[in-house]
């Protein structure tokens, strides 16, 4: 299984993420604040969901510091829905292929 950081989205809905990640084969960490040692929770994953609307400037720009220097996958997505997760997924799972 595969491990998946989602930084950033709406904490109500934050079960719904890792549901949806487990779905499609994904062990989910979820972001939504800064936290202390944020670069080493985050650099042991495979993948990286950006929700760019609901995230801090300063965790944003730290968070694709880190994957471009971990040569993380790193997608950005303006919008936090669930559909957005899913078409992020989806298209992880096609680059795998």
């Amino acid at each position: 299984m595969e491990q998946l950081a989602i930084v950033g989205g709406v904490k109500s809905i934050e079960k719904n993420y890792e549901n949806l990640a487990k779905l499609y084969d994904y062990k989910c960490k979820l972001f939504n604040t800064k936290c202390t040692n944020f670069d080493k929770k985050i650099k042991n994953v495979d993948c990286c969901i950006l929700f760019t609307d609901t995230v801090s400037h300063k965790l944003s720009t730290e968070c694709c510091k880190i994957c471009k220097k971990q040569g993380i996958t790193l997608i950005k997505t303006h919008s936090s829905s669930l559909n957005t997760l899913k078409q992020s997924l989806d298209f992880l799972k096609s680059e795998q292929n």
